[in-house]
Order: structure tokens, then sequence, then C-alpha cells
């Protein structure tokens, strides 16, 4: 992957867990304890790195491996985040070598909180921090200087405070090319539905991101899949890879619950057709401009899946007119530069680390022979094609195990057993959420709510059984239109918690959804009783004014 080119007749020997050494293969020596692995009219390529994901699971790491995907960069990190990286680069574990950010910024904050915030990323041993749309113009730049000063990168979303410009200026990255659509083509900067997709600017604004220096990452195959999911639901859902997916994240997936579907009308789905096709001419001049691209698939949030996204985005980039060569590099040697760690992998060279992918058919011919994949090394460890799929295959089998085993530590009232196995394997608390809803189907209410009440005395600053949490329970419920458990969940939370006003404008959101005015006024009323200026007042007091009278 140092140019175009492939170097034919070739042996690989590996030792601890890099290139040990690289050439003709007669004139390469084995060892003489050496186990071979014969690779005859094959091609070896390095690991792929997927530059945008969201880990949930390390249930899923063998998707990504099956996929010859062996460096992911994870874009919403926690401390479980940090525990799977060390436990990956220590042989604890099997699984792509991971870089991730800390938590997204996605609030406004003022400038020393950010800053503090940034230090306390740091110190964990974040490698990045991700910006996101709500990040404040004061905050920014004290927040970029600060993510500089402890050499942290800079990657996400471009803050509508602080604009187009200024974000690159910055020297952060970006994880969406639509992103750009956003600000740079939105003249009146409030909403993506006031975006004008003007075909001159592109050459311009193509230049001012190469000249600053930041990558991409376009996630193109990512956006087409949001617009299919708007357009032909039933076909995004044929994609077969969906069942490796666990079940509670597959149903979100589903209609009614699809939020793409759910909040897309003709014209919006028109909308984003059109601003796809617009993104395909765009990503073409970034990159003929020279701006460094990423490959990454946003998965498994949206709708691409864990390894097999990573195949789609590469296909996406030479429909869009690169060579397989250039898109490769999307996914080798430019995100060994993004991460500053081009002497560790990228390219197939002695003393890099042993991430390979051995495929069947030249990638070089049609990107499409990605995924030809014959067996995959990882730090030097080889897995073929059929241990690949065995280790696929248990993955549904293991979502399930995994709720049990906390559903069990939960009815047997072992809270705490079942609170630290979801700090170490439940980051983003999808689990966790399907615990308590599961439960709450096979509980009766007044069992639930003890079995609650005793998880909260014995772990107290468990989220999982907060008020939050309950709450967060309740508006799952609420988005599934299961208004009656939703009710029972939130008047249990304002039971439990009654001096709270957010636990009564809750329940009231959720009586007033389901159709009860009368006592929805009545919540309402009972939370600005406790506190007439907390968050949601001015709703509350305008729902109350006009509802006087049922």
């Amino acid at each position: 992957m140092d140019r175009e080119r492939v170097l034919d007749d070739q042996t690989v020997i590996i030792q601890d867990g890099k290139i040990a050494a690289i050439g003709p293969s007669n004139s390469v020596k084995l060892p003489a304890t050496t186990r071979k692995i014969d690779a005859t009219g094959k091609y070896l390529i390095p690991g792929l790195t997927d530059a945008h994901v969201h880990l949930y699971s390390t249930i899923e790491f063998p998707l990504y491996l099956a996929n010859g995907v062996t460096t992911v960069f994870n874009l919403d990190g926690r401390s479980a985040h940090l525990l799977w990286r060390k436990q990956v680069a220590n042989d604890e574990m099997l699984g792509p070598r991971i870089f991730t950010t800390g938590p997204i910024f996605d609030r406004p904050h003022k400038p020393d909180e950010a800053v503090r915030i940034v230090d306390e990323q740091a110190d964990a041993g974040y490698d990045a921090v991700k910006i996101f749309n709500q990040t404040s113009q004061a905050e920014f730049p004290a927040l970029i200087a600060e993510a500089k000063r402890r050499h942290l990168l800079l990657m996400g979303h471009i803050s509508r405070a602080a604009g187009f410009e200024l974000t690159i200026q910055s020297g952060q990255s970006l994880a969406h090319l639509d992103e750009i659509l956003y600000t740079y083509f939105n003249p009146q900067h409030d909403n993506n539905d006031h975006v004008v997709l003007d075909e001159s600017k592109i050459s311009t604004v193509a230049k001012e991101t190469a000249d600053a220096g930041v990558y991409v990452i376009p996630t193109l195959h990512t956006y087409a899949t949001t617009v299919q999911q708007t357009t032909d639901l039933d076909a995004f859902l044929k994609n077969p890879d969906l069942r490796y997916l666990p079940p509670w994240a597959r149903e979100e997936f589903q209609s009614p619950l699809n939020h793409f579907k759910a909040a897309s009308s003709p014209e919006q789905s028109m909308r984003m057709q059109s601003a796809l096709a617009f993104q395909r001419k765009l990503v073409k001049a970034l990159f003929e401009d020279g701006v460094p691209l990423l490959a990454g698939s946003d998965a498994p949030d949206v709708g691409p899946m864990a390894g097999s996204g990573l195949h789609e985005e590469l296909q996406e980039l030479v429909r869009d007119g690169l060579s397989p060569f250039q898109v490769l590099r999307t996914a080798t040697v430019n995100p060994a530069l993004y991460f500053g760690r081009s002497q560790e992998f990228g390219t197939l060279e002695a003393g890099k680390r042993a991430d390979l992918v051995l495929l069947a058919r030249n990638p070089l011919s049609d990107i499409a022979n990605t995924r030809a994949i014959v067996g995959v090394m990882v730090r030097g460890k080889w897995m073929s094609k059929t241990d690949l799929a065995q280790r696929v295959e248990a993955m549904p089998g293991a979502y399930q195990n995994e709720l049990q085993q906390v559903e069990s530590a939960m009815a047997s009232h072992r809270p705490a057993e079942a609170e630290r196995y979801l700090d170490d394997h439940d980051p983003l608390r999808t689990l966790g959420t399907a615990v308590t809803m599961d439960l709450l189907r096979t509980q009766s209410p007044p069992k639930f709510h003890q079995m609650i009440l005793q998880a909260r005395a014995a772990a107290p600053k468990w989220r999982l059984v907060s008020e939050a949490g309950i709450n967060a329970l309740g508006y799952r419920l609420l988005a599934q239109k299961r208004f009656h458990e939703a009710l029972s969940v939130l008047r249990m939370n304002t039971e439990d918690f009654p001096g709270s006003p957010n636990t009564f404008d809750s329940l009231a959101e959720a009586l007033f959804k389901s159709g009860n005015m009368p006592e929805a006024r009545a919540a309402y009323a009972q939370a600005l009783s406790l506190d007439p200026h907390y968050a949601n007042a001015d709703f509350a007091q305008k729902f109350v004014a006009e509802h006087a009278l049922e």
C-alpha cells in the first residue's frame, strides 16, 4: 500500500505479533519452527480500519474481525471502552484495536467547564475529543486549545454556533460529510430544511477544507442507509446482517419505532435523496483537492452493520469516482496517518503490526474483492474463514445469555453483581435498558417496583435504577406506544421521587400522549407547584392555562 502495485510471490514472516520480514519467496528463509499458511494465488492486504463506529458490546467484535476490520475508531467513549482497549492490547480479549474519543460534547458549557472536561478525558486516557452540534461558540476556542495542549485528536460534527470556517480552521476533522451541507450550504444556519445545494460552491468549500488540512469521514453509505429507511424500510429490513444485532437493538429499526421512517415526509425524503446525490459530487471534489478521507461506517447506530458496513462504504467511494487503490488508502494508510501511528500499521512492511487480511481475489481490480476473505490475522493471531464464521454465528446466543445473566442477578436480589457487569459490558446502557424492559414484562408491577427499590438501596448511584434511569425506561415504553406500561413506570417514579418536578412533567407528557388531558393538566400543575421555574416550566404553564376548562 505504499503505492499502487502488486508484489508477486512474496513470503511474510510473523513473529511476536509483528511483521518480521517480507520479500520474494525464493530469498526469505523460514525459521525451523514456522507455521505455514499457504496463500498461493491469493492477495494479502493490511488490516482495515473503520474510522467511525459506536461500540456497544464486546460480543460484536467477531463481526469486525470476520470482515477484516482490525482497527476501529469509537466516537462516543466511556470507561468500559478504555477497559476493552486495554484488554485487547494485552491479548486478554480478541478484538480490533480500539481508538476512542471521550463522551461527546453534546451540550453547551462554559469555557472553563469545557476545559475541565477535556482535562478529565485526557487524564482518563482517551485518544480524542468529539464535538457535537450543540457545542457553544463561547466554549469552542477554549475546548480546542486545551485538546491541542493535551495532545488529543479533534473529531466531530460542526458546532452550529462555531460554524464551518471556524471548525476547520481550528483543525477539527469531520465525522460526516453531510455536516458541511448543514452549515456551509445552509444560509439560514437554522435547520436542515433550508440547505441550498449550490454546486457552484463545491470547488470553494473543497479548497477551504483541503487548505485547513483536516480529515473527513464521508459516511456516505450511512446517509444512503437512512434514505433507504425513509423510502423503502422493508428492503432495508431484509439485510441479513441485522440478525447479528441484539434483539433489543433490532427492534429500533422496525416500524413504528424506526425514527427515520417515523420522522420523514415525502418531501423530506426527496430532499435527502437530492442531498445524497450532491454529497457524491462533493466527496469527489474533496478528494481531488487533496482532502484526506477516512472510511467509516457509523455502525451500528443508524443502519450500517459492524464490519460489513465498512465494505459498503468502500464500494460507495468507488462509485463516486475514486479508484480501488485510492479507496483502500482510506481504510489503511490514511487512518494510520490520522492517528499518528504510520510506523505501526497501515502498510505491509517489516516492523509493523501483523494485522493482515488474506483475500481470494485482487481488490485493486474490484473493490468488492475486499469481501472475499480467506482469513484474518490480528496482532499475529491467525483465524481462518471457518473459525471467523463460527465466532460470528455464536453472537446471537451470546446476546441472549448476557441478557439472562443480568436479569438473573436482578431477580435474585444481587444488584451489585448486575451493576458491575453492566459497568464493564454496557457502556451505552442498551443492555441495561433491555433488562429492565424484559423484567417489567415478566414481573408483576408490585414485584418489579420492589426489585427496583432493593437495587436502589444496594447501589444508590446506579443510573439504571435511578430517577433518570426509570424516567428513560418510561420514555422508551412511550415511544413504543405502550401507554399502560409507560404510565405505570412513570407513576412509580413520582411515588419514589415526590419532590422532583421532572417526574411529574414526564408523567404529564405520557398522560397527554395517551389522551388523558385532565390528569395531564394535574401532573403539569404538580410539577409547577414543586418548582415554578423548572426546565419545562414555560410549556407546563401554557398547557395548564389552555386546558383549564377540561
